[in-house]
């Protein structure tokens, strides 16, 4: 699931394939990730995984790791 997760951020933001991730990223560290990719980024979570994120995951996704281990508990 966390690969998925990783092509999905890595597709959403448009970022290069030789490029590191980390789960401690978050839009601090990456221009690329402003709120328009992080709505991308549920939709596209959403519709892989098979879940509905609430508000609260979604202010709680602020880093490649939130959005693993919220997605992780989502997913049964």
């Amino acid at each position: 699931m966390n690969e998925k997760i990783e092509e999905i951020f890595r597709n959403v933001l448009e970022l290069d394939e030789d490029m590191e991730l980390k789960d401690t990223m978050s839009s601090d560290d990456l221009d690329e990730w402003d709120s328009l990719a992080s709505m991308s980024l549920v939709v596209m979570l959403e519709k892989e995984f098979h879940v509905k994120y609430e508000f609260d995951d979604i202010l709680q996704m602020d880093s490649l790791g939130a959005i693993k281990e919220i997605t992780a508990g989502k997913v049964i």
